[in-house]
């Protein structure tokens, strides 16, 4: 007999697969429940809803790319420029296992859209504190009149086009990073 955290575990994986192919409104409990090789009352144990798990997956699936970009902005101890190239290189691998790994140009459109809108969510919450403490610290200043959270998401969605605009499977750092320091520049003094 499984533990509870296996079979959890064992419903999250089953649930990325399907949901990543099929799109939420086409996957069924149903569908997940065979995928996972569990009883129906297993899965409403620890998910009371499709809804519910879908947000789990979207969740779990962006949590370790929240936590090393956190890392990143709250290490007091690195410059601006070494956080913009930490940044970039955690960028560039996570670009490579979202699409060489999850095939993400092939997700549906539900997830694609569900795993934007909470990873935007999370970087503009991380960059408003980031933001918020080195212009408190002098080491960088707006450039435009907002508060912390609406320069935050300036800066996040206007770096977010930049870097989609480009040939999404391979990253050339260097000219990324070029033109996010342009545009930054436009918003930042750092």
């Amino acid at each position: 007999m499984a533990k509870r955290g296996e079979t959890k575990e064992k419903i999250l994986i089953a649930a990325t697969k399907v949901f990543f192919e099929y799109g939420y409104e086409a996957t069924s409990v149903k569908m997940i429940i065979e995928e996972a090789g569990i009883v129906t009352g297993s899965f409403y144990h620890f998910f009371p809803s499709k809804e519910a798990l879908f947000e789990a997956v979207v969740a779990h699936f962006l949590q370790g790319y929240s936590e090393r970009i956190s890392t990143i902005l709250s290490d007091s101890s690195m410059s601006f420029d070494q956080v913009v190239n930490a940044f970039l290189n955690e960028l560039q691998s996570s670009m490579k296992i979202y699409y060489d790994v999850l095939q993400g140009d092939k997700l549906h459109w539900t997830v694609q859209a569900s795993l934007n809108a909470l990873q935007c969510n999370s970087m503009v919450e991380m960059l408003a504190v980031y933001f918020s403490r080195m212009k408190s610290e002098g080491k960088i200043e707006y450039l435009i009149d907002e508060d912390d959270k609406t320069v935050a998401q300036i800066f996040f969605r206007g770096s977010e086009a930049i870097i989609h605009s480009g040939d999404k499977k391979r990253v050339n750092k260097k000219a990324l990073k070029a033109k996010l320091l342009d545009f930054w520049s436009k918003i930042i003094r750092f």
